[in-house]
């Protein structure tokens, strides 16, 4: 397993606008506040986690932490382990007692019952400086289900047990990595073991050993028994169940979002014939907000955007599905298994789309895949009738190299593409947008999220060219979540500071998919990168 590209982490929490190359701190802007006014500070990760979500009076759980009982079998919750852990976060020193109760809340769990079923299989959890771990095995055969259970035990308990399976593989980290990993809210890569393996990587002794077929095909497995034994460390206030509902403005019955299709014709810039393209519209306010996906997705991504009453009132928001991509139409010369994004494939689909439906002075806005192509866009701001940009998750080049250590890996994609890009979500957004995000992945067509990472890693590559961005013409916020270790923070701040006029903001505690991961939470973060792009156009 090859070693990944690290990008250090850490840096301050500040907007940025670029002139002549010297950075300055920008005057946020609220919508509605008049200008150089202060916004109220940004919460950060640790806030966050502590607030409690759909309140009706919105009330702080920083001020109401009590002590939690321990667990018994009889009281595991579906969803949280409640077990008051002590001593830190050294989950391979926990005694028996505690693994026990481990065992009986990721046994009741209903996720984690639903993925299991049928599956038999034994893996480790070790360090690679101690060889301290721990031993999970899992055995629910249908064949008989009364003999069903899941088992964790200390890497000494499975020495000595007699009954205990061989490991098929086993998860490799030092301890300081675990010990980051299984801390309450830990920082980015750690929230993910895919992290782990893709910034840290063999040198960092982060490694996988054993059967990598079984790796692969239960990594939904293993990833969901690691984050309930961070939760049985750490559990959420009980008020945390209110993080299983989505936002207010989502679960309006009178959702206005509507669906409509178009054709267009993309045998100029590649191959595929005429596509039937799927795209959704929502709001009648004077703005118009063209929402572009991330690789491998579709635009549901953009639903909670969509029913922001905010955003309604001032904007006329569209959001269209690649090619092949989700609810769209494969090409009528679009073959199986033969997809390849690029960059000008991308930008023509955007200009034939914009102009289809007469777009004008369109602010274009996306993450990750999408974000990286608002770049190329700017680039052609006067061609494409574009007013403004707003990157997310984006800069100027990524190297393939920098995750060819798990995206080189082969299994199921309807499993490992969304285990392989969940990890980047932040560990604190809520649970059911998480699972959004997963479903989301796991729903596309085969060979369509490689091929979309054509154009991210090595397709897109605008290092000589940002200089050439004019931000008169085309204002540029850039954001980038403190989560995200695929395009990290310092890579998006360095691509800004190319840009004159260019504004960057770290946003705390979102990951790579701010617009569905969290919508609440990035939702004041994209109202000022309108504001700031109304403002620079006056």
């Amino acid at each position: 397993m090859n070693r990944s590209i690290g990008i250090p982490y850490g840096q301050q929490h500040t907007a940025i606008i670029h002139r002549d190359g010297k950075p300055q701190r920008h005057p946020r802007q609220y919508s509605g506040r008049a200008a150089g006014s202060s916004p109220p500070p940004t919460p950060t990760s640790a806030d966050r986690a502590l607030r409690s979500r759909h309140s009706p009076r919105g009330e702080d759980r920083s001020s109401r932490i009590e002590s939690i009982p321990p667990l018994t079998k009889g009281s595991v919750s579906s969803t949280y382990l409640y077990v008051k852990m002590e001593g830190g976060t050294d989950v391979f020193s926990v005694e028996k007692a505690r693994l026990t109760v481990f065992e009986a809340a990721i046994n009741e769990d209903h996720e984690y019952k639903a993925s299991s079923a049928g599956v038999v299989c034994c893996f480790a959890v070790r360090c690679a400086d101690t060889e301290d771990g721990l031993v999970i095995t899992v055995d629910h055969d249908n064949k008989k289900p009364e003999h069903a259970y899941t088992r964790v035990e200390s890497t000494q308990q499975s020495r000595s047990s007699s009954s205990s399976s061989e490991s098929e593989f086993i998860l490799y980290a030092q301890a300081d990595h675990w010990r980051q990993f299984f801390s309450a809210i830990p920082k980015r890569p750690f929230q993910s073991y895919w992290g782990m393996l893709r910034l840290l990587g063999t040198e960092a002794n982060v490694k996988v050993d054993g059967d990598l077929t079984a790796f692969t095909t239960h990594a939904h497995l293993w990833r969901l028994i690691l984050d309930k034994i961070r939760y049985g460390m750490h559990p959420p206030r009980k008020e945390g169940i209110a993080l299983t509902d989505y936002a207010p403005d989502d679960e309006r019955d009178d959702d206005s979002i509507r669906g409509h299709y178009t054709w267009l014709g993309l045998s100029s810039s590649m191959p595929i014939g005429k596509c039937k393209i799927f795209y959704e519209v929502s709001g009648r306010g004077e703005q118009q907000v063209l929402f572009l996906h991330t690789a491998g997705a579709d635009s549901r991504q953009f639903h909670s955007m969509m029913m922001s009453k905010d955003l309604q009132q001032s904007c006329t928001m569209y959001a269209f599905d690649l090619p092949g991509h989700g609810r769209s139409f494969p090409g009528t010369e679009q073959y199986p298994l033969s997809y390849a994004n690029s960059e000008d494939f991308y930008i023509a689909v955007i200009g034939q789309f914009i102009a289809k439906l007469d777009l004008k002075n369109v602010i274009v806005s996306g993450a990750s895949m999408g974000g990286q192509v608002c770049l190329a866009v700017a680039l052609r701001a006067k061609e494409l009738y574009v007013g403004g940009v707003i990157p997310c998750e984006a800069c100027d080049y990524l190297p393939k190299q920098q995750a060819q250590s798990i995206y080189g890996l082969a299994g199921d994609e309807s499993v490992l593409n969304p285990e392989r890009v969940c990890g980047m979500i932040s560990p604190t957004s809520p649970e059911v947008y998480k699972r959004l995000n997963w479903w989301i992945y796991s729903s596309q067509a085969a060979r369509i999220f490689p091929g979309d990472l054509k154009f991210y890693f090595e397709g897109w590559d605008g290092r000589d060219r940002m200089k050439k961005i004019d931000t008169q013409v085309c204002p540029v916020y850039m954001l980038t979540g403190e989560y995200d270790y695929s395009c990290s923070v310092d890579a998006s701040r360095a691509t800004a500071a190319k840009i004159k006029g260019a504004v960057f903001e770290e946003m705390n505690g979102l990951g790579h998919f701010p617009f569905s991961e969290d919508p609440e939470m990035f939702l004041p973060y994209f109202k000022r990168a309108l504001e700031h792009i109304w403002q620079a156009r006056r």
